[in-house]
């Protein structure tokens, strides 16, 4: 029941029994339901549960006892949950239940109580554990149950049975009552095992039905042989499950009488405060505790014994290394199980303690010599102040260096290189599939680095520093006292150096700064004059220089020179290059210079001085002039050579300047492969294969020979240069004689070569070579007449023949090759020897060197597709009577006709024969002219071409270049037009605008900006093109026809200039471009001009009262 509490002062109610009176009780329940506190009873209402048919008899209304304190509060607090749905809390709730920490005050109450008074204190009832659900027993009457399947029915009071303080021998009783949670009634069968100190008041082991909502009581009796611990369970089993109620008695108990509360109040920071308890143990049993509690307490001993009514003293300590309150409790678990709980408090507080001054500054000090000074530490407070000089300001920082191995002690870095050994060490045993889990497998791999970190956890890590030292670095001062430090200064070089020191001192949270500032000074050292220009000087030449380096300080200065980094410093030796300067001293430096490089220089060199940050420096400067080399010729114009017969030219080199030169001549866009083939050479080559381009090699040859290709140019000399060309290459030469000088670079001068190979065009005056009637296996020599009509000489060679087993007349000659002069002609004698009887037909291959194919052959070399051009064949009567013939194609869909195909020749006379190409495919075409003779024998003459540029033609003009004119801006600009592919394989046409992406298929839209326009700034392409062509990707069959739109839109003027690029690709050969289409249009602004800005009207009245409009414009 509420009750209320009224004070006339403040007032703090702790856990400790309060008395009041109780001046006024408001009943909350119905007076039946109201518990009498006189004789602890109330009214309650019995339910007949007996089977008669009438189920509305009820017995009457009688008063019944209840029995007992418990039973009369879970009588309210089953009423109370079923008003609030939920369970309520006990009234006085347990310290030991709620999880409270328990004081030692509190424990010895507690460890005080009875039995019935521990009985008597309101308890939190929870529901017990199910240990083993039961299966449905198949006599209850009820099939279903409102409980949760996973709590159980029974609702033990108490839910633990706890004896306490009880004497040897004593019989103690405990009441519990079983509660029926359930809506049904269930059989209850209570069990306790039997033993010599509990037993169970009652039937044991046996079924009792509990009706819903009602008690079942048990009693157990405790009878203990001696004062100690006892356990027990009392089992409870029922149709849904098994669950326990535990049973315990609590024996002897040690307890010792700390105090609930110790206060340090205020206490100086980092010093250690103590207090010292006397602590009595007032129990009934020997004391075997621990004791433990949290930094900055500290408490002595940690562990011990003490026996019944003896005392001992216990010293809590007090360091704190933080100002601020703080907080924490002193556990002591004593060997039982129970722990009680000592609060703790302090207040830590800076004391007067401090420095004299924050910072130290030393004046100028050289190098070799050491500043001394001193600065005072002042304890003005009552403690005796420890202090150490560290380098960081925190001790977090500390532990951080130690962890990352900053900490400059050597024991520091000997603990960081022994972790790393060890990680090795058991990576390397990992890799061999050791096992290395357990670390303490291996001690003899972590007892040294146990060992060093020992070391390191106990190094002080104290103010250490190379420049600046503290003296002493640790030590005491006394209450109201003050200490002397002395602080040294010792540079090593000549520059400012700064360091922060930092005292650590008892009393003060924070360490106390100390920041120390010294200059060093180094030696002056400096050359005479800064610069030393030595004008204008020859490339090969060789100086000497000196200069003088002073010393204007007082101490000596030891100098180095710093090595030059550039190719113009590496001209320059310096003879002395380190050494000692006296003070006041000077020291001559010799310098030698042979210059490598052209023009002007300025290079600085720097001589490096000990202990200065400032090195001496000397800057050198001046011009290195060029060689003058020139040809006597502009330029060597080889003019038409033939292929493979050579030419020289000849040249001189002259050198102008004042020094020899080393040269070497050679022309970088000659080929890298073998040197080329004279015809002189060529024509002893008698093989097949050798005359045939296959033959040649796959690298470039040499083609051109200088001689000497080394020279040396004496100074104001000349040297004579040849130059030969023996080309094997048709077309056009320009080139250049590049000419190197040692010592000076490359390309420095170069000379013009130009040229041009041809290969002659030889040609047979017979194709034909008649033997007429010959005997088996018998020779006949004929002559076949080879005439060269160009100016140039030319190489041929009669192939010897293929495949002679199997022919039909064997042919050879006695001079298969030769040279043939310009504007002559030359007879090859031709043996025939015929190996089968009949008619023989025997074809002879005639090889031109540098010509593919032979004299016989019709060449068109390359030709545009899709246009006719013409050669003639020559045809030649030798004998004495008409010959009649006619010729045709060999290839049934030829890209060749002939012109005039039939006729007769008369005797002795000449008749040439028009051969007209009109290829329709790009590469390589061939095909043979068959001439038939009548009575004589069928000739046959190859024709070859290589069609050059596209087979896709345009009904309509388009390129190279496609003005559209003028057009009005945001109308569409549109041009139609068709693709034919009149060649003979498949073309993939894909269309792009140069400078964007291949275009896409999409709608034409108005562009927001244009590409080029005359008159305007520039300004960014944009992101898309204004023409646009549709489609833009085609596959063009043979013979097969598309049609094109090209179609732009501009919302601006401007006059727009775009590039459509055409790639094909022609099967599997790779993509490339057959068309470009420049495409130019003007978009302009329509205007409308109107005559006149005014409309004026006027009214003129007649007699005849008719009025006239008359519009004046």
């Amino acid at each position: 029941m509420p009750v209320t509490l009224k004070s006339d002062v403040p007032a703090t109610l702790r856990r400790d029994p309060v008395k009041c009176k109780v001046t006024k009780i408001n009943f909350e329940q119905p007076q039946e339901k109201v518990q009498d506190g006189d004789d602890q009873t109330c009214i309650g209402t019995c339910k007949d549960t007996t089977t008669r048919k009438d189920s509305a008899a009820h017995r009457p209304v009688k008063q019944k006892t209840l029995p007992s304190k418990f039973q009369r509060e879970k009588f309210l607090n089953e009423k109370n949950q079923a008003r609030t749905g939920g369970s309520i809390p006990p009234r006085i709730p347990d310290m030991s239940d709620t999880g409270q920490k328990l004081t030692p005050s509190a424990f010895q109450k507690e460890m005080s109580l009875t039995t019935k008074q521990r009985l008597a204190r309101a308890k939190k009832l929870t529901l017990p554990q199910i240990v083993q659900p039961q299966a449905k027993h198949e006599t209850s009457h009820h099939k279903s149950s409102a409980t949760d399947p996973e709590q159980s029915s029974f609702q033990p009071c108490p839910p633990e049975v706890v004896f306490q303080n009880y004497s040897p021998g004593q019989v103690c009783e405990i009441p519990v009552l079983l509660r029926n949670r359930d809506k049904v009634p269930h059989l209850l069968k209570v069990t306790l095992e039997s033993l010599p100190y509990f037993k169970l008041v009652g039937p044991n082991d046996v079924y009792r039905k509990v009706p819903p909502g009602l008690y079942t009581t048990v009693r157990i009796l405790f009878t203990p042989a001696e004062n100690k611990d006892y356990f027990h369970k009392l089992v409870c089993i029922t149709e849904r499950e098994e669950f326990i109620v535990p049973i315990r008695a609590i024996g002897a108990r040690a307890i010792l009488d700390f105090p609930d509360q110790l206060d340090f109040s205020e206490c100086p920071v980092k010093y250690s405060t103590q207090k010292t308890l006397l602590v009595r143990n007032i129990g009934n049993r020997a004391a075997h505790y621990q004791l433990s509690t949290q930094s900055p307490f500290s408490v002595i001993p940690a562990m011990g014994a003490l026996d019944i009514g003896d005392a001992m003293q216990v010293t809590v300590g007090y360091e704190p290394l933080k100002a601020g309150d703080c907080s924490t409790s002193l556990v002591v678990h004593y060997d039982t199980g129970e722990d009680t709980y000592t609060s703790l408090h302090g207040r830590a507080v800076d004391v007067a303690i401090g420095l004299d001054r924050n910072s130290v500054t030393f004046g100028e000090t050289y190098i070799t010599l050491s500043k001394r000074t001193t600065v005072r530490i002042h304890n003005l407070s009552d403690i005796t102040a420890r202090f150490q000089w560290k380098a960081v300001d925190t001790q977090g920082e500390e532990e951080l260096k130690l962890s990352c191995g900053v900490c400059l002690s050597c024991g520091c870095r000997r603990y960081q290189r022994l972790c790393q050994l060890e990680k090795e060490a058991f990576r390397d045993l990992e890799a061999c599939g050791v096992d290395t889990t357990r670390r303490e497998l291996f001690p003899n791999l972590t007892r040294r680095l146990q060992s060093e970190k020992a070391k390191v956890k106990g190094d002080p890590m104290l103010f250490k520093n190379d420049i600046f030292s503290i003296e002493p670095k640790e030590g005491e001062i006394r209450p109201n006292c003050w200490a002397e430090i002395s602080v040294f200064f010792k540079p090593r070089e000549a520059r400012v150096y700064e360091q922060a020191g930092y005292c650590d001192i008892s009393g003060r949270e924070k360490r106390l700064p100390l920041h120390l500032i010294g200059e060093g000074l180094g030696p002056r050292l400096l050359f005479k004059y800064k610069e030393l220009d030595i004008g204008e000087v020859f490339l090969t030449a060789n100086l000497r220089y000196k200069t003088i380096l002073l010393n204007r300080g007082l101490i000596a200065a030891p100098f180095s020179l710093v090595p030059p980094t550039t190719a113009m410093g590496s001209c320059f030796t310096f003879l002395t290059q380190e050494g000692i300067v006296a003070p006041n001293g000077l020291q001559a430096i010799w310098i030698s210079f042979r210059p490598t490089i052209l023009g002007a220089f300025e290079e600085r060199f720097q001589f490096s001085v000990a202990g200065s940050p400032t090195p001496a420096n000397l800057t050198i400067k001046g011009f290195v002039m060029a060689p003058t080399l020139r040809f006597d010729v502009p330029t060597l114009h080889f003019g038409d050579v033939s292929y493979g017969f050579p030419r020289t030219l000849k040249c001189r080199l002259f050198n102008t300047s004042l020094v020899p030169l080393d040269v070497n001549l050679h022309i970088p866009g000659d080929g890298s492969g073998q040197p080329s083939v004279e015809s002189t050479d060529q024509m002893l080559r008698l093989s097949s294969q050798s005359w045939r381009k296959e033959a040649r090699g796959v690298m470039k040859p040499r083609e051109f020979a200088i001689s000497p290709c080394r020279v040396g140019v004496p100074a104001q000399g000349s040297a004579d240069i040849q130059v030969a060309l023996c080309s094997n290459t048709v077309g056009d030469y320009k080139l250049e004689l590049v000419v190197d000088v040692d010592g000076v670079g490359k390309n420095v001068l170069a000379l013009t070569l130009t040229a041009r190979c041809i290969v002659p065009p030889l040609r047979v005056l017979n194709p034909a070579v008649w033997f007429d009637h010959c005997c088996l296996q018998t020779p006949y020599t004929e002559k076949l007449t080879l005439v060269n009509d160009s100016d140039f000489p030319g190489c041929y060679c009669l192939l010897p023949q293929e495949d002679k087993e199997k022919a039909a007349a064997w042919y050879s000659s006695s001079v298969p090759s030769g040279i043939i002069e310009a504007h002559s002609s030359v007879e090859i004698p031709i043996t025939l020897e015929a190996q089968l009887v009949g008619e023989c037909n025997v074809p002879a291959e005639l090889a031109v060197f540098g010509r593919e194919g032979s004299p016989l052959e019709i060449n068109f070399g390359k030709i545009p597709v899709l246009r006719d051009r013409s050669k003639s064949l020559h045809l030649s009567n030798q004998s004495g009577i008409p010959a009649a013939f006619w010729a045709k194609m060999a290839g049934k869909r030829s890209c060749w006709r002939i012109v005039h195909s039939k006729g007769v020749i008369p005797p002795d006379c000449d008749l040439d024969l028009t051969v007209i190409a009109n290829v329709n495919s790009t590469g390589k075409l061939q095909d043979k002219v068959k001439v038939f003779i009548e009575n004589s024998l069928t000739i046959i003459v190859p024709v070859q071409a290589v069609g050059t540029r596209t087979t896709i033609v345009s009904n309509k003009p388009l390129g190279p270049k496609l003005d559209l004119g003028s057009h009005f801006s945001f109308s569409p600009c549109r041009y139609e037009f068709q693709l034919t592919n009149k060649g003979r394989h498949l073309h993939q046409l894909y269309w792009r605008t140069e400078g964007f992406h291949i275009l896409r298929q999409s709608s034409c839209r108005p562009a927001l900006g244009g590409t080029k326009s005359k008159g305007a700034s520039q300004s960014p392409r944009p992101g898309h093109p204004v023409f646009k062509l549709q489609p833009p990707q085609i596959d063009l069959r043979p013979g097969q026809t598309v049609d094109m739109v090209l179609e732009g839109c501009s919302s601006t003027v401007q006059e727009v200039e775009e590039r459509l690029l055409c790639h094909a690709r022609v099967e599997k050969e790779k993509t490339k471009q057959i068309m470009q289409v420049d495409v130019t249009c003007k978009f302009i602004r329509p205007v409308v001009q109107i005559s006149s800005r005014a409309i004026t009207f006027r009214v003129e009245k007649v007699s005849l009262q008719i009025a006239c409009w008359h519009l004046k414009v």
